[in-house]
């Protein structure tokens, strides 16, 4: 059994703006994606160097909607001090997502119900185009995303009261289009702005192979176990009318994030609760999925997580210990905590994603409290090292934005200049 309180307090835990023109003899590699809500959405462009190291200049590209944070929430009995809001305003991972070779961005605008696509510029990927208008959401309160193989359909999961996910054929030139079929509900009890992060959904994925849509929804006590919901992807690209609901055995479970294990039919969902959670489909056409939960000694908060091809293992990320956890699986799916990297401390580190530049695969970790993205070189297993804390506040107020709530970033992304 885990502290509920403690879980709440961690997670509690389209014109370029003026100014941002790139520096001269500044190389650009690839960007660094988040957002900020506050209260219009924002989308931030980060430049990445040829050594994976981040700035020195960022863009500022208007999202066209508007930003909204979740309400957080103190259990009965419990001291209000200790639940004070904090980082993470959307309890989840998948605000922001980048197709490679489609060259796109989707993120949502939580407060519009809304979903937008921006082209990236092949050249200098911190440049995005706004293509058409952000397309309703089909639900409230969007928060997480997801783009198929292809690059040809996202899809949203939507936590408001009306919570479920929705699909959208990809236009490069016009912008999304709900497809036909997909709007599906979760049926579960919430508000828009969602209360939680008890009772939540977390995040959504597309199978590898694009034959099932998942996603994440975290238990409302500690007697009550969150799930792993699919559906199946038609021919047509429509879902099953239908989700399955894959429960892990640990009660009062609250997966977080769901992310595909390479070259298998599994996934891990890091689960704050105890640490993570493997789900194994197995039979590629099941849409039930068997569970096992893993503990991670002494942690807190994990919830984010991050794959590097390099190192073939996972990053974890527990913001309330600012502790980064390494996890490799091997060929029979076993799990084993490698190493722990603590970063800056009461940095709150948050989302995270891995991008390989040049041959060599980097983690950029955002850390909200102290305004800073991290960036550790992941090539190799058990040896992550540390290669810079890129603090944004000068790149910010460079590109136009006059003051941000540091506790409203969310996101990251990364796309390579190839």
């Amino acid at each position: 059994m885990f502290e509920f309180g403690r879980l709440l307090l961690a997670l509690a835990c389209v014109s370029v703006a003026a100014g941002s023109i790139m520096p001269r003899g500044v190389s650009t590699a690839g960007a660094a994606y988040f957002i900020i809500d506050d209260p219009a959405q924002k989308v931030v462009a980060v430049n990445v160097g040829s050594d994976g190291s981040l700035g020195p200049f960022a863009r500022v590209f208007d999202a066209g909607g508007v930003g909204q944070r979740v309400t957080h929430v103190t259990p009965p009995g419990a001291p209000p001090v200790l639940f004070s809001p904090g980082p993470d305003p959307l309890f989840g991972q998948g605000s922001v997502r980048v197709h490679q070779e489609a060259g796109i961005l989707v993120t949502i605008n939580p407060g519009s119900s809304t979903v937008a696509l921006f082209k990236i510029n092949p050249q200098d990927p911190t440049k995005l185009t706004l293509v058409g208008k952000p397309a309703k959401s089909g639900g409230e309160f969007p928060s997480s995303v997801t783009i198929n193989s292809k690059g040809t359909v996202a899809c949203v999961l939507n936590g408001g009261v009306i919570n479920g996910v929705s699909c959208f054929d990809i236009h490069p030139s016009t912008g999304l289009a709900l497809k036909p079929n997909t709007q599906r509900f979760l049926n579960i009890s919430q508000t828009t702005p969602p209360v939680g992060p008890l009772g939540t959904v977390s995040s959504i994925t597309f199978s590898a192979d694009d034959s099932k849509l998942l996603c994440v929804v975290k238990g409302v006590d500690a007697n009550t176990n969150g799930y792993l919901a699919t559906w199946a992807v038609n021919h047509d690209g429509s879902l099953s009318k239908n989700f399955v609901k894959s429960f892990p055995s640990n009660a009062g479970s609250v997966p977080f994030t769901i992310f595909n294990i390479p070259k298998t039919d599994a996934y891990i969902a890091v689960d704050p609760s105890i640490g993570f959670i493997t789900y194994n489909f197995k039979n590629s056409s099941s849409l039930s999925a068997s569970s096992i939960t893993t503990p991670i000694p002494n942690q807190i908060l994990n919830c984010w997580v991050a794959y590097s091809p390099k190192s073939g293992n996972f990053y974890i990320i527990d913001p309330a210990l600012s502790l980064v956890n390494e996890v490799h699986y091997d060929a029979k799916l076993n799990p084993t905590l490698v190493k722990q990297y603590p970063q800056l401390p009461s940095s709150d580190t948050l989302d995270s994603n891995v991008a390989v530049i040049n041959n060599h695969a980097y983690l950029y970790v955002l850390q909200p409290n102290a305004t800073s993205i991290s960036v550790l070189s992941v090539d190799r297993p058990g040896a992550a090292t540390h290669i810079q804390t890129f603090n944004l506040t000068s790149a910010l107020k460079s590109a136009g934005l006059a003051s941000w709530n540091r506790l409203n970033f969310q996101g990251m992304a990364n796309f390579v200049r190839r």
